[in-house]
Order: C-alpha cells, then sequence, then structure tokens
C-alpha cells in the first residue's frame, strides 16, 4: 500500500494587528535582534478583516497570541499560548490553532516563530474584547489579560507624534506605527507580567500559507 502525505490546505489572511512588548520604544529587536531586557515577552492581537484556511471563512475573528522567550527570539526555549475568540465554531478554531502552530506553513511569523518554542500551551477559547482604532487600539480577555495602547505626543504641544517604522523586508509587518502601551499585561498560571508603558505597534499585515 502507498502512503500518503496530508495536503496543507491554501490559506490567508488580512489583519489588524495590534503588538505591545516589554521592550523600550521602537523595540530594538527590529534592528538588531536583541530585546532591551534580556527577554522577549510579548502579547499581540490579530483581527482577521478577511481570511480563509481551504473552505473555512475566517473574516471578522480574533485572535491573540502572548508569548514569553527568555532570552532573544532566535535563542529559543520560548513559550506560547494562543487565546480564540469563542465565536469561532470548531473549524475556524483549529484553522487559526494549525496556522499560529506552524503546521500550515506559509509566510509571516508563525512557521519562524514555531521552531523557536519549546511550549506551546493549550489554546483558550475565551471572550475577547477588541477595539481596532490605530494606535489608540485595545485589546482584553477579562479576568486574563488587558492591553491599551496609545500614541507620542510631543511634550511641548501635546500634539500627537505620527511615528512610522518601514521594514522594507520584515516578515511581521513591513510598514507600522509606533506606539506605546498604557495597559499591557496579563495574570496566568504560565504567563504573569505587566509592562505597561513600554513599546507598541499598529500595523495592517496579510500572510498567505504555501
Amino acid at each position: 500500500m502507498s502512503s500518503t502525505t496530508t495536503q496543507i490546505p491554501q490559506w490567508n489572511m488580512k489583519s489588524d494587528y495590534v503588538e505591545s512588548c516589554n521592550c523600550d520604544y521602537g523595540c530594538p529587536c527590529n534592528f538588531s535582534g536583541f530585546p532591551t531586557y534580556g527577554s522577549c515577552q510579548t502579547l499581540i492581537l490579530f483581527h482577521i478583516r478577511s481570511g480563509s484556511y481551504g473552505d473555512t471563512k475566517l473574516d471578522d475573528l480574533d485572535f491573540i497570541t502572548a508569548l514569553y522567550w527568555p532570552k532573544a527570539i532566535h535563542e529559543g526555549n520560548g513559550t506560547a499560548q494562543l487565546f480564540v475568540t469563542n465565536k469561532a465554531n470548531e473549524e475556524q478554531r483549529q484553522a487559526i490553532i494549525n496556522i499560529v502552530s506552524g503546521q500550515a506553513k506559509g509566510d509571516g511569523p508563525f512557521a519562524l516563530f514555531a521552531g523557536t518554542l519549546k511550549y506551546f500551551l493549550e489554546p483558550q477559547f475565551v471572550d475577547i474584547n477588541a477595539n481596532i482604532d490605530g494606535k489608540k487600539s485595545s485589546f482584553s480577555v477579562p479576568g486574563v489579560m488587558d492591553v491599551q495602547i496609545e500614541s507620542f505626543t510631543n511634550p511641548v504641544t501635546g500634539e500627537e507624534q505620527d511615528t512610522k517604522v518601514q521594514l522594507p523586508k520584515g516578515f511581521i509587518w513591513k510598514l507600522a506605527e509606533a506606539a506605546k502601551s498604557k495597559i499591557m499585561r496579563i495574570t496566568t498560571q504560565s504567563l504573569n507580567f505587566d509592562h505597561s508603558g513600554q513599546n507598541a505597534y499598529y500595523s495592517v499585515v496579510d500572510y498567505k500559507g504555501p
């Protein structure tokens, strides 16, 4: 009998991307690969504007990745936990798990990050409250995490600064609006940190499968 290999479905995902982390503003990981304080701790919201995994539509779904690496990302030993909106049905949940865990291959950060993770914790299906408003976006999971980001302001005039970072070869985003976190915290058994007042970004990202 001949063996058959499971075909990875075609997938695509265009999303609002809200990142918060423990680095100083700008996050040197984007430039030198090494975080400000030695470790990387981040909470990221993806609000899928449009997307599909095979025949499964993913439009208007939210998910959050909570990530921790004890050193720089490329040095490995990371821990990841995925939080998926409980509005997703079983097929949608599995599709998002397959993409984020790297099993679905493709571009973007997921398959690359998967190789740096030691622990991929059990995914959680939860209430996600997401408010997409560029550099004033916010997201939360009641009783678990809370993130609010805000613009930089001119200390003299109070005017909002229009600060962007462009990385033409970036694999997470290529152009993002730089911001800071007003609130950034998570409390779970495995991931517990508060890095309010640190780096944040807002972008629109577009990833696809193999």
